[in-house]
């Protein structure tokens, strides 16, 4: 087998360095709440932005911030593909949840069905349709909303039992991982560049989010893989993934894709794969792309 490509720690830094150069301009959303919190922790807490005009209630978009489930905050630019909603008439909110190493999972999976709950029983005093909620997210966000929406209703992953909540009837999944275990095959299958080869030594991303060595443990795969949790109730998704992301390979959207269409239909997915953006891209954000995202989202939401 053919050594891995590895990008150098000055491409990394340069990968990440992209949006954390950019930030959130909100200062023309007059109408918008800050700090709003579901829970008792600092990070348990969200900012909804309302569309200037209206009474609503609007669909409402809920963005989940990425970070490898240790980083990034709800004030993060990652946003920035969705804030543009308020213009469209959509209600936009950014959830902050509890990072690693504070917590494991799944009690950040459990904070974002608790932000879900609060905004059901708020909904009226905010001006938001809880029917009409899409959950999108970047990279450790996007596995987050896949796996809240995936398994709605099933107590297990939920935190509490029959606690009335949104209805997620669509998900935006940005670079996401969906399948754990197989991220260093698809590097190998493709040949492309990535940020770390195989180790057997070194714990990754999803080792220090569960607090064990997950290729150990294959039988928790399950539990934590959205692609694992497809069933044919599951909401609509749009798919959006760069070809040359070196941090989660493209194929963890291409494979989720068929994986979805295969149990659900055609209908009830859509595949965006860039051959310019790769991971955490501004260009996400792009006219083009953001297009994309509200024609989805009006198609299932409005």
């Amino acid at each position: 087998m053919a050594q891995p490509i590895l990008l150098t720690k000055e491409q990394i830094d340069e990968i990440f360095g992209r949006f954390a150069a950019l930030s959130l301009d909100t200062s023309g959303i007059r109408r918008k709440f800050i700090d709003c919190p579901y829970g008792a922790e600092r990070r348990q807490a969200l900012d909804i932005y309302l569309p200037n005009d209206g009474s609503g209630p609007f669909p409402a978009v809920l963005f989940l911030h990425g970070g490898g489930w240790a980083a990034g905050n709800k004030k993060d630019a990652q946003i920035l593909p969705f804030i543009g909603g308020v213009e469209r008439g959509f209600a936009v909110v950014s959830v902050g949840y509890r990072l690693v190493p504070d917590i494991r999972y799944p009690e950040n999976l459990y904070d974002v069905n608790a932000a879900l709950r609060w905004l059901h029983d708020n909904a009226e005093s905010y001006l938001i349709d809880p029917d009409r909620i899409a959950l999108c997210g970047a990279s450790a966000g996007a596995h987050l909303a896949m796996m809240a929406a995936f398994t709605q209703g099933q107590p297990a992953f939920d935190g509490v039992a029959d606690a009335p909540t949104c209805t997620i009837r669509a998900v935006v999944e940005q670079y996401g991982p969906s399948d754990f275990l197989k991220q260093h095959q698809h590097y190998d299958a493709s040949g492309y560049a990535r940020m770390h080869a195989p180790n057997t030594e070194n714990w990754t991303f999803i080792d220090r989010l569960i607090g064990l060595r997950l290729s150990d443990f294959s039988n928790l795969t399950p539990f934590i893989n959205p692609i694992a949790n497809v069933h044919p109730d599951i909401p609509a998704v749009l798919l959006q993934h760069g070809r040359y992301d070196p941090v989660v390979p493209y194929q963890q959207a291409t494979e989720l894709y068929e994986k979805i269409i295969t149990v659900c239909g055609k209908e009830r997915a859509a595949l965006d794969i860039s051959d310019t953006y790769t991971h955490a891209d501004p260009g996400f954000a792009d006219a083009d792309s953001v297009e994309r995202i509200f024609s989805f989202l009006s198609q299932h939401l409005k």
